[in-house]
């Protein structure tokens, strides 16, 4: 094999050897270290919490709300009390979808009292009549229990709750058509009468129509317990194969209560869809697909025309993935569909579920963000003649100055200067080769139900999971994930360029609109939070220096987190919100000693956003390493009494560590400039330019001391860019 080096992306962290990330991979959008995460933020998680007593109820004055909790006057009558959601206008002084706040009428004594409780009455109309509740669906709240829209119901949503479309076929050519608007039949938080042209439509209880059951919360005050302003959603439920859907607002859900204005989330009586700021995108795992291929498309004993077969059947059939270019008709990434003549109904063979294989292209150990992916149809364990690539791969070439770049779903040819790398199975973790490396391709799909079906439908999108075996990474769609397929670039789909999603062939990163923000635990209080006792007094004071000791050590070493700005000798000057380097940086080596109550109650830098105790630390794996590495952001955790929150970054999360490299385009804003007080010239780095001026600014009486004039010369000479 020919010498070559195959490098996918540049390395971020030269400093640190040992310790690189796909630079090209991991995206600037982070919002500053020591910000609270906020609802309208990026990377927060719509974590969903129980309301088991919610039910709904009828007031004496014949109007209709969702009550919280059973609450009681002294007569032992029940009654309604503040922050229960109005279904329905009071009198002409409050609208649906408003809390009762404690001055309002209904909150008096004798406007007060619940009069009927309605246990099974949260239904469907089922508008493109398909047989299940999914996305087009209006909500009803069938009130009278008589299985159709009739006077006295509310709609929750609008009927439809969105457009329905129905797909068709146009001379060979699958099309979207119109078959009923959104709204058609009727509006959000009508309140039915006679006359309503929606009258005698038919219902279907959702599940057990009871609200204990369908009603959850958004803890948007992070109080631990339901209150004013928290959003209120009604889940589209899932069997038990499917129980983690139920835990994060995910397409589908109804919006029963949005307080009003609400910044970044759709008013309520909507039903979250695709690309809504409050849907968590994670995975349906109820598939029995294989790795197939075209029985008769066999040349050397290479298959040419390879498949997903989603339904397991042997045939090609519809639903199922092209990997591969089928004859002359179809592209790779295409979803075979009704007008899909060519191939349709074709004998498939099924091929080894294991083929599907990585090669190490990111210099981090086992399958991690930057690595390529091919499909091994030699079984060989190496790139050969007839493999698939499955991602965009860019191959050095010793004695060319640029990459040879192969497009995802490209063959290897012979000539093809990947040919002869090595190949590993998809749970490698240390770039040995075992068995246990390798698992079926239908271990590592799950798909995004777009529709809410239920089932994989033209719609939705095919994700191959990097699996790290944690409910939470292997639920939802985290970065190093690849989409197989997503309708949004398949000419065959009737979604060809209609949706705002990235391509497939890419591997999910940080920012991207399908990404969620799964997290690691780490630690506890102040357990890996110690200082260095730099005046020898034995307890933290103004001239110690903070750090989260991320090895271990009880020394300063490469990966520790500078938590507080560190000044030494005069000699070195290094930011908080930085990270120990492998340089011959001042503070390597340095003893670290426990936390003790004066650093626990300092305000000093990043320590002002570390509460004395009652937290914990978590990771989020930036590149898919599985490990500590440069690129790598840490979150802080109030411990609380939820604890499926935990694992999510979600709001009033306190980012404790981000990149400096990595602060930039978060929300759409534009990036920040990183704060460089030496980058005179203000190229965001630093260089020749920038130390001659600081010396001359020195020996002028500029304004710098030598301590400016040692810090910048030191990032000077390690390259470092402006932090």
């Amino acid at each position: 094999m020919q010498f070559k080096t195959i490098l996918v992306v540049a390395m971020l962290c030269l400093a640190m050897a040992g310790v690189s990330a796909a630079a090209e991979d991991v995206k600037a959008c982070w919002e500053p270290c020591g910000t609270p995460v906020e609802q309208c933020d990026k990377d927060t998680t719509f974590v969903l919490f129980d309301m088991p007593n919610a039910t709904i109820v009828e007031s004496i004055d014949g109007y209709f709300y969702i009550d919280v909790e059973p609450d009681f006057n002294s007569n032992n009558e029940r009654i309604l009390t503040v922050n229960d959601i109005r279904l329905t206008i009071f009198h002409d002084k409050y609208l649906p979808n408003t809390q009762i706040m404690p001055s309002d009428q209904d909150n008096k004594e004798g406007n007060n009292l619940i009069v009927e409780e309605y246990n099974s009455a949260i239904s469907y109309a089922d508008l493109n009549q398909n047989g299940k509740y999914d996305l087009t669906d209006g909500v009803v709240y069938d009130l009278d229990g008589n299985d159709v829209i009739s006077a006295g119901d509310i709609l929750q949503t609008d009927l439809p709750a969105t457009d329905i479309n129905t797909v068709v076929d146009n001379n060979g050519v699958a099309e979207l058509e119109l078959f009923m608007t959104q709204g058609e039949l009727g509006q959000a938080w009508t309140w039915v009468t006679l006359s309503h042209p929606a009258v005698g439509t038919e219902l279907t209880t959702i599940s057990s129509g009871s609200a204990s059951e369908l009603i959850h919360y958004v803890d948007a005050d992070n109080s631990d317990t339901y209150n004013k302003d928290d959003k209120v959603y009604l889940i589209q439920p899932h069997d038990s194969e499917s129980w983690w859907m139920d835990m994060k607002v995910t397409i589908g859900d109804t919006r029963v209560f949005i307080p009003a204005d609400d910044p970044c989330i759709p008013e309520c009586g909507t039903k979250v869809i695709q690309g809504d700021h409050d849907a968590t995108y994670l995975l349906m795992k109820n598939l029995n697909a294989q790795l197939a291929y075209y029985t008769h498309g066999v040349i050397d004993g290479i298959p040419t025309e390879v498949y997903v077969d989603m339904d397991s059947d042997n045939r090609v059939s519809l639903g199922d993935i092209r990997l591969t270019e089928v004859s002359t008709h179809y592209p790779p990434n295409s979803k075979v569909v009704p007008s899909n003549r060519f191939d349709l109904g074709h004998e498939l063979t099924t091929a080894d579920q294991t083929i599907v294989r990585y090669a190490e292209t990111d210099g981090l150990v086992g399958y991690t963000l930057g690595d390529a992916v091919y499909i091994d149809l030699t079984d060989d364990n190496v790139v050969t003649p007839g493999d698939i690539r499955l991602v965009e791969v860019s191959v050095y070439e010793q004695g060319f100055e640029d990459p040879f770049v192969y497009a995802a779903w490209s063959v290897v040819a012979s000539n093809d200067v990947d040919v002869g790398d090595d190949l590993f199975g998809l749970l490698d973790t240390d770039g040995v080769r075992d068995g246990g490396d390798y698992t079926a391709l239908n271990e590592l799909l799950g798909y995004i139900d777009s529709d809410c079906s239920g089932d994989w439908t033209c719609p939705d999108k095919l994700y191959l999971q990097q699996i790290v075996d944690k409910k939470n990474y292997d639920h939802a769609v985290t970065v190093g994930d690849l989409r197989l397929y997503v309708p949004v670039n398949d000419p065959v789909s009737p979604w060809y360029g209609l949706e705002e999603w990235p391509y497939c062939g890419t591997k999910v990163t940080s920012c991207d609109i399908d990404v969620e923000y799964a997290l690691t635990y780490m630690f506890t209080d102040y357990a890996w939070i110690k200082f260095v006792d730099k005046d020898n007094d034995g307890v933290f004071s103004d001239d110690d220096n903070a750090y989260i000791d991320m090895d271990g050590s009880d020394d300063v070493s490469t990966g520790d987190v500078r938590l507080t700005d560190v000044a030494i000798d005069g000699e070195w000057f290094y930011f908080n919100n930085t990270k120990v380097g492998d340089q011959h940086e001042g503070d390597k080596g340095d003893e670290m000693l426990p936390a003790d109550g004066a650093l626990m109650s300092s305000d000093r830098d990043l320590l002002g956003v570390v509460p004395s105790s009652g937290f914990e630390v978590y990771l989020f794996d930036n590149d898919c390493s599985r490990d500590w590495t440069c690129v790598d952001v840490l979150y802080l955790k109030l411990i609380d009494s939820h604890e499926r929150d935990n694992y999510f970054v979600t709001h009033g999360d306190i980012r404790l560590f981000v990149p400096p490299e990595l602060i930039g385009e978060a929300n759409g804003e534009d990036p920040q400039e990183p704060e460089c007080p030496y980058d005179t010239n203000d190229n965001q780095q630093i260089d020749i330019e920038d130390v001659n001026t600081i010396i001359d600014n020195y020996r002028t009486a500029g304004g710098m001391t030598i301590s400016d004039v040692n810090a910048v010369i030191d990032m000077y000479r390690t390259g470092s860019y402006c932090e």
